[in-house]
C-alpha cells in the first residue's frame, strides 16, 4: 500500500519503460480498483495537453478512487511557462490525488532542479548485467522455478536490451515448461533461439562482406514481418557476442570442435558459425557491440527516429 504521507507528486526518470509503468500500476492499484480505472485514471502528454488541462484534471474530486491519479509523459516537453504552473502546484498539491510526471532522461530535473524539493523522484536506468541476470532469476523464483546459467546468459543476451520484451520470453518459458521446475538452455534454444538464428547469421554475413544494401533490405524485411528495431539490435548483439566467445576461444588454443559444443552451435551451422569468425578480429566484434550499445541507448531515449538510429548503424557497422 502506498503511504498516505507521502508526497503527492512523483517525477519517474529512465529508459526502462516496462519497470516505469509497472511502478505506476503498483501505484494506481494502491488507491483504485478496475471499476474506478475509468473515471479516476488519466495519462497526458507533455507535448500535447497544457497544464491548465493538467491540474483540473488533478484538481477535480475523485469518483470512487480513493485518489485519482494524473500521468504526465514526456513532461521535459512541457513549455516553461505551463511548467512554472506545475511547480507552483508541487508546492501545495491536493490531497486526493497522485500525480506522476515521466521522463526518460535527467533533462526536466536539470533544467527545474526546485522540482527535486517537492517531489518523490524514482529512476528506472538500465540494469547492470548482474542486476540482470538476478532479476530473470528472481522472476523464475516467484513462479518457482529456477534456470540454469547458460539459458540465464542466452536469454540476456537477446532480449536485455528491452525488459518488456524479455518478460514476454519468460513468461512464453514458463508457459512451455509446464510443471518442470527448471529452465534450461535447450528450453531457450526451441522457443526462441532458432526462431532469430539465421537472421542473425544473414545479417552478419552481410555486415562481414560490407554489402550495405543487402543489411538494411533484411532489416526492413525483419521490420515489415514484426521486428522491432531493438529486437533486431537484440539478436544481432546476441550473435556478435557468441562469436566474440568463440574468439577468445580460440584465441586460448581451443579446437573449433570444443568452440562449438561449448557454444552449442548446430551442425548445421557449424561451417557458417566458423566462418563469420574469421570476418573479424576480436577489436572489431568489440567495436561493433560498442555500435550496438550505442544504438540501443538512443533508441531508448526516444531523441531520433527508431528506425534512423538502426540504419546508422548499420552503416557503421559495414565499415
Amino acid at each position: 500500500m502506498v503511504d498516505p504521507k507521502r508526497p503527492s507528486v512523483f517525477l519517474f526518470i529512465g529508459i526502462e519503460d516496462y519497470l516505469a509503468e509497472k511502478a505506476i500500476d503498483d501505484l494506481r492499484s494502491s488507491v483504485m480498483d478496475d471499476a474506478s480505472k475509468e473515471l479516476d485514471y488519466k495519462i497526458f502528454y507533455g507535448q500535447e495537453q497544457t497544464s491548465r488541462e493538467i491540474l483540473d484534471c488533478v484538481k477535480t474530486f475523485p469518483f470512487s478512487a480513493k485518489r485519482r491519479l494524473v500521468v504526465v509523459k514526456d513532461c521535459e516537453r512541457i513549455s516553461e511557462e505551463d511548467t512554472a504552473r506545475l511547480i507552483d502546484y508541487m508546492k501545495r498539491p491536493s490531497n486526493t490525488a497522485y500525480l506522476v510526471l515521466r521522463t526518460k532522461d535527467e533533462t526536466f530535473l536539470k533544467e527545474n532542479p526546485e522540482v527535486g524539493r517537492y517531489v518523490t523522484v524514482r529512476r528506472f536506468g538500465a540494469f547492470s548485467d548482474y542486476e540482470l541476470k538476478g532479476w530473470i532469476r528472481q522472476f523464475f523464483s516467484l513462479r518457482s522455478k529456477s534456470i540454469d546459467e547458460e539459458a540465464l546468459t542466452s536469454l540476456k543476451e537477446l532480449y536485455g536490451q528491452s525488459i518488456s520484451l524479455l518478460v514476454q520470453e519468460l513468461e512464453k518459458l514458463v508457459t512451455s515448461v509446464g510443471s518442470r521446475p527448471d529452465i534450461r538452455m535447450a528450453d531457450v534454444e526451441e522457443l526462441s533461439v532458432r526462431i532469430v538464428a539465421k537472421s542473425a547469421f544473414d545479417l552478419t554475413y552481410f555486415i562481414g562482406r560490407k554489402s550495405l544494401d543487402d543489411a538494411l533490405s533484411l532489416i526492413h524485411d525483419l521490420m515489415l514481418r514484426g521486428k522491432k528495431t531493438f529486437e533486431i539490435i537484440g539478436l544481432l548483439s546476441w550473435h556478435m557476442n557468441r562469436l566474440l566467445r568463440a574468439k577468445r576461444l580460440q584465441e586460448k588454443g581451443e579446437s573449433d570442435s570444443s568452440i562449438l559444443n561449448v557454444l552449442r552451435v548446430s551442425r548445421l551451422q557449424a561451417r557458417e558459425f566458423l566462418r563469420q569468425a574469421g570476418f573479424f578480429s576480436t577489436a572489431q566484434i568489440e567495436s561493433k557491440l560498442k555500435t550496438l550499445l550505442e544504438a540501443d541507448i538512443d533508441i531508448k531515449r526516444s531523441k531520433f527516429d527508431p528506425r534512423l538510429v538502426l540504419e546508422f548503424a548499420c552503416l557503421r557497422l559495414c565499415l
